[in-house]
């Protein structure tokens, strides 16, 4: 309370203050010091996207609590008198951004509000209890920090929970962007001639991807190239061998793998010993990430009066599935408001949020078919592809940071720190591809069933998801 008095009129006039208070005389010479400021509520409109307009009172959102000297506002809802003494506002229910941190107790004497939606308490002025932070609401955001105690004395703040992570994203297999092949393999060049005759086997196609092209960047082609046929040979006297078909380039960008070549045909003349082998069709390559496996090759032809067909290659394996995505890490605790220097307890720390769950893989690709085995005397069909292997669930997130204890004063006690937030679960791995068919013309052997996708692993040692079953086999034809 401020009373102008005057002097005796002998004596010059002057002005003098008398400050009436019953504070100690420390409490009085801080009450002169801090009371050139009052409390300003934050703006009604105050957002996390506004924050030049969010400076009224010094305020911050979240991670920090209200600053002590503030600027009066003449519009400012109803708060400590004259910035001196009562109590400071609560952050409203519906507050945003930095509108969310309570308001700060008067300078004088009170205690500071509590903050909303993971916004931090208000500090308290010389004497009074710091305002507690609130639990965070938002996925991964940290807890607000409690508000210190009074200068003097008082209780600091609690902080706040923090939130629980975001949750990992499930794989998704990507969609090529076009079904544009890669380059294939050479062919095996034709030989004929007296005795026994090999012929050369098919070039392998290239695998799928981008490729550089002068000066417009990339050539795109996301599925693998077939596989080049193997040669065609005649023998005129003796055994004659076709060549191997050569092997489907691997998918990737989402392609398919490429198929295998054929086998070459195989002649022979002799009619006594000589033999005619069709050479076998070249595996098929495998998918990109869960993409189909190329088709295996067909075995080749064989001419004489003794002949063996080619048989089938085996198609290529389904691509493994995209992987889920890790969780997010949960949010910190907020840090518990220190105490008075004369006395008080100080806050306790808000205990950190769980970690996010991982996301779940996606299916791998499907196995491809096998090729076919020409049948002259004895060929088989080629086997099934393996089904793809299912994607691996996404890592569960850490936990969230305990929120520091708030210090206690001279004869006060400090808070409790917060407890660690749990580790997110590991996300489930993806199912397994189905496995291709066997080749036609005799034992094609069907593919296997793609393996389960491996289960994500929890952060700080939880136990993640159960991985997805496997794909069936395909049928042998």
């Amino acid at each position: 309370m401020v009373i102008p008095t005057t002097p005796a009129p002998a004596s010059p006039v002057v002005t003098r203050l008398l400050i009436v208070t019953g504070l100690s005389g420390a409490a009085v010479g801080a009450g002169v010091l801090f009371a050139t400021t009052a409390l300003a509520a934050p703006p009604g409109d105050c957002s996390p996207t506004a924050d030049s307009d969010c400076v009224a009172g010094g305020l911050t959102y979240g991670d920090h609590a209200p600053s002590r000297t503030t600027v009066v506002s003449s519009e400012a809802p109803a708060g400590p008198f004259l910035g001196l003494f009562g109590d400071g506002l609560d952050a409203a229910a519906d507050c945003v951004g930095r509108a969310c941190n309570g308001g700060n107790g008067g300078l004088l004497w009170g205690n500071g509000g509590n903050g909303a939606n993971g916004g931090s308490g208000g500090h308290a002025g010389l004497i009074g209890n710091g305002g507690n932070g609130s639990d965070a609401v938002a996925l991964g955001q940290a807890g607000g920090n409690g508000g210190d105690g009074g200068l003097i004395f008082g209780n600091g703040g609690n902080g706040g929970r923090g939130q629980t992570g975001v949750a990992g994203e499930d794989g998704v297999n990507p969609a090529p962007p076009n079904t544009t092949r890669a380059q294939p393999g050479n062919n095996g060049s034709a030989t004929s001639g007296y005795g026994d005759q090999l012929g050369d086997p098919g070039g392998t196609g290239q695998a799928g991807g981008a490729y550089p092209f002068g000066t417009i960047c990339c050539v795109v082609t996301p599925a693998g190239g077939n596989g080049g046929a193997g040669a065609a040979v005649t023998s005129f006297d003796g055994n004659a061998v076709g060549g191997k078909g050569g092997n489907g380039g691997h998918g990737d960008l989402g392609g398919f793998g490429g198929n295998g070549g054929s086998g070459g045909t195989a002649y022979t003349f002799s009619t006594t010993s000589g033999l005619a082998t069709g050479g076998d069709g070249g595996d098929g390559g495998a998918g990109g990430t869960g993409a189909t496996g190329g088709r295996g090759g067909n075995g080749g032809i064989a001419w004489g009066t003794n002949s063996v067909g080619g048989n089938g290659g085996d198609g290529g394996a389904g691509g493994v599935g995209a992987a889920g995505g890790a969780g997010g890490d949960g949010g910190g605790g907020g840090r518990g408001g220190r105490a008075g220097l004369l006395g008080g307890k100080g806050g306790d720390g808000g205990d950190g949020g769980t970690g996010g769950e991982g996301g779940s893989g996606a299916v791998g690709g499907t196995g491809g078919v096998g090729g076919t085995g020409k049948s002259a005397q004895v060929a088989y069909g080629g086997d099934g592809g393996v089904g793809g292997k299912g994607g691996d669930g996404g890592n569960g997130g850490n936990g969230g940071k305990a929120g520091a204890a708030g210090s206690g004063g001279l004869f006060g006690s400090s808070g409790v720190r917060g407890a660690a937030g749990g580790a997110g679960p590991g996300g489930d791995g993806g199912s397994g591809g189905t496995g291709g068919s066997g080749g036609n013309d005799s034992a094609g052997t069907a593919g296997g069933g793609g393996q389960s996708g491996q289960a994500g692993k929890a952060a700080s040692g939880q136990l993640g998801g159960s991985g997805g079953d496997g794909g069936a086999g395909g049928t042998g034809a």
